[in-house]
């Protein structure tokens, strides 16, 4: 989401983060070979990474696993969904019910895909989950806007929108923000003053474009979920940062008339990813070390980063550096709950507000996960408290959707 912030914030998060806009180090890593081409969650991943697991996990399970290609980006990245179920043999032309769930639709938001794939290998790999596949079709689609992804990586690590050309700038100001391109109330009350619900002028992180779906990444989304709008009964969308779940509208502060039942939703998901997140710091609590650890902003580079001095005393040494990183980090912070103008601000064009009102799914969210005083800038060290929270809380939500279609 736009978040406004401050030269001297990001260098001063930049201090201890390599591979920032601000270092040399985008240039070495072009030229340097990647030392873990290899899929994991204890560090952020370039595209071509995620895609070979993707190709992967469909190679070794094909019982519950395609792999779709559902559009290619404006610099000619394919766009890929990972379909995950159980077999359904439905009588009557009776379809099995799905959830699409996206990522990376902002280009500096890592921790987005790295939660996404992390949910996509708790339910193929974790016997537990076999009742969900039971249940549904999971579409996960991790990064939608692939160009802007690798060029975070490569270029500018803060980069927000795609890389479309716009040819009134003549090459300047490339980029269209994906969220506020769909086209449900595309561009609704845009203004000069307040750019943050959608912006007419192609310099700004939030252009919405020249007109709505004029994107290949938004129409890629737009056609697969209207190709399947008998199935899918939920859209969840991920991004980053705020400790938000958002139910619609975002367009405006006026509410859908099912909106308890969204906030319901919403409830019991921030119930089950705050119970899964304070089990998980029980955990950690016991954990042998914490002296240190690893900001690695890129696949492809590492740098170690101390965590203050504190006195050995055993235990309490233990749980102060572990609540600390929990504090600054937010992943221990609960989930705010709402519309996006009453929680954070108005947004025109977005994908969940597109969801709900042009493809008429029921179960809309859009979750800001945690940033703290990293924002976008999250460590790797914290993607796995995050995506087993959140896969917490996929869970809770799915059951919750199942026991109220019967």
């Amino acid at each position: 989401m736009f978040i406004r912030i401050t030269w001297l914030y990001v260098i001063l998060l930049s201090i201890h983060v390599e591979n920032t806009p601000f270092f040399g180090g985008f240039l070495l890593s072009l030229i340097l070979p990647n030392p873990n081409p290899r899929m994991s969650w204890d560090n952020y991943h370039r595209l071509d990474t995620i895609y070979n697991w993707m190709e992967s996990v469909a190679r070794n399970r094909p019982d519950i696993v395609e792999l779709h290609k559902i559009g290619t980006s404006v610099e000619g990245r394919e766009i890929r969904l990972l379909k995950v179920g159980e077999r359904f043999q439905g009588r009557d032309g009776s379809t099995k019910p799905a959830i699409f769930i996206e990522g990376g639709i902002h280009a500096r938001e890592w921790i987005s895909p790295a939660t996404v794939t992390y949910m996509m290998r708790e339910l193929v790999e974790k016997p537990k989950y076999k009742h969900l596949l039971e249940k549904f079709n999971f579409y996960f689609l991790p990064v939608i806007n692939p160009d802007g992804y690798e060029f975070s990586h490569t270029t500018n690590r803060m980069w927000r929108k795609n890389r479309a050309y716009n040819p009134s700038m003549l090459g300047f100001c490339r980029g269209v923000d994906l969220n506020r391109n769909f086209g449900y109330r595309w561009g609704d009350g845009a203004s000069f003053l307040d750019p943050r619900p959608g912006s007419p002028l192609p310099c700004l992180d939030t252009y919405h474009g020249p007109n709505a779906f004029s994107e290949p990444e938004s129409k890629a989304v737009r056609d697969f979920v209207l190709s399947r709008r008998n199935e899918i009964q939920a859209y969840f969308g991920f991004h980053s940062f705020g400790n938000k779940i958002l139910y619609p509208w975002g367009y405006t502060s006026e509410k859908v008339p099912d909106w308890r039942d969204l906030k319901s939703l919403a409830d019991t998901g921030a119930a089950a990813i705050a119970r899964t997140a304070a089990n998980r710091r029980n955990f950690d609590l016991m954990a042998p070390e914490f002296s240190r650890y690893s900001v690695k902003q890129k696949s492809k580079s590492e740098e170690e980063v101390n965590v203050p001095n504190i006195p050995p005393v055993g235990l309490r040494r233990v749980h102060f550096v572990t609540s600390l990183g929990s504090m600054i980090s937010a992943t221990s912070q609960g989930y705010v709950i709402g519309q996006a103008p009453e929680t954070l601000y108005r947004v025109a064009g977005g994908s969940d507000d597109w969801a709900r009102g042009g493809a008429n799914i029921k179960w809309v969210l859009l979750f800001e996960l945690p940033g703290g005083i990293y924002g976008f800038l999250l460590p790797p060290k914290y993607i796995t408290m995050v995506g087993e929270s959140l896969t917490a809380g996929l869970e809770a939500m799915a059951n919750h959707i199942s026991s109220r279609s019967i």
